[in-house]
């Protein structure tokens, strides 16, 4: 039996091993204080029957871990779960399996997407670590639309959401729009399996300041000054599982903004009526409530204030959702869709 993390988005140790029992615990790296996020693969096990613990709960969601043979199809272990541990028999012939927190999103994936879509992939920037930073753009107007994700790495639901966004506008974004895309902001992160969240000094969505040190925050700060920018979106994932981080919702940007917040969130609510992941604004975190300082130097709040700026709006995707609101893949790429949708009601009633 091996256990490792040599894969892209991989995150693990192993403390030990004691007969069928494996304690594993998830690498912290360059995050202050606890994060949650862990993906291991197991080879060479076929036929066992495995126990993997964590020292603390938060670690395993509500269906058990994310599943894949191939770092592409992902489902859910779907056994009950005491949040620190999970057991899994291999079958005979099953002799490399991938566990996650949650269901990765492969950077593989959006550039087949891409290619499939025939949109021209750009290097946006290098990453930190000197990787080309992928990002996309379309459409021929003067008007600009921004989507991003991934600002923290291990917040893979964004990039499914973010693909289910792209299908819906590329046939159909009206001609005086255009489109910038940054899949995956914490590039460096999304391949080495960071957390990414609170990253040390500051992670990249804490960086929309005077002097930002990361090069693709820098570089999308530029853009927004030097182009007609008008609507931000920015997809993430909320906190482990709980109270409305099952739920999707919108981390609401300033004050002055919430009139136009209010208006999108309508669409958005009807738009998402018939489908699994619905929203409904009251799970919403405004301005100034809980976490959500208007104050706090990301990227909605920095994108807020810019005049041109219409509407600048992070949409959380719960990792795991509840019972009747099960995270999948198709969900995810669902919910996508209708946010899609939402835009193009918006911005034909706003333009």
């Amino acid at each position: 039996m091996r256990i490792h993390a040599n894969f892209t988005g991989g995150n693990i140790l192993v403390e030990k091993v004691e007969n069928d029992f494996v304690f594993l615990e998830r690498e912290i790296r360059d995050t202050e204080g606890d994060w949650f996020y862990w993906a291991f693969c197991v080879e060479e096990a076929a036929g066992m029957t495995l126990t993997f613990r964590f020292p603390y709960d938060a670690r395993v969601g509500r269906f058990g871990p994310a599943v894949s043979h191939d770092l592409k199809n992902w489902h859910w272990l779907d056994v009950p779960s005491w949040g620190d541990s999970f057991t899994y028999t291999f079958g005979p012939g099953e002799n490399k399996v991938f566990f996650a927190h949650n269901m990765l999103y492969h950077p593989e994936r959006f550039l087949d997407f891409c290619m499939n879509k025939e949109l021209p992939v750009e290097t946006v920037c290098p990453s930190v670590k000197g990787r080309d930073l992928p990002g996309t753009r379309f459409g021929s107007g003067d008007k600009w639309i921004l989507l991003t994700a991934r600002h923290h790495a291990c917040e893979s639901t964004g990039s499914y959401v973010l693909e289910g966004v792209l299908d819906t506008l590329l046939p159909v974004l009206p001609e005086e729009y255009s489109v910038l895309v940054i899949p995956f902001v914490d590039y460096d992160g999304v391949v080495d399996g960071d957390q990414g969240k609170n990253r040390k000094p500051h992670d990249h969505n804490r960086d929309y300041t005077d002097e930002p040190i990361y090069a693709v925050v820098d570089y999308m700060m530029q853009f927004g000054r030097k182009n007609n920018l008008m609507y931000t979106f920015d997809f993430h994932s909320p906190w482990h599982q709980g109270s409305q981080n099952d739920h999707v919702f919108l981390s609401r940007s300033t004050e002055a903004m919430e009139p136009f917040t209010d208006h999108f969130a309508e669409f958005f609510k009807k738009e998402t009526a018939d489908i699994v992941l619905h929203y409904d604004r009251i799970h919403d975190v405004g301005p100034n409530e809980q976490w959500n300082d208007e104050n706090s130097p990301n990227s909605k709040n920095y994108f807020s204030k810019q005049s041109s700026v219409k509407l600048s709006v992070t949409l959380e995707t719960p990792y795991f959702g509840l019972a009747e609101t099960k995270i999948s893949q198709s969900n995810m790429l669902e919910l996508g869709e209708a946010f899609g949708r939402a835009i193009l009601c918006y911005i034909t009633e706003n333009p």
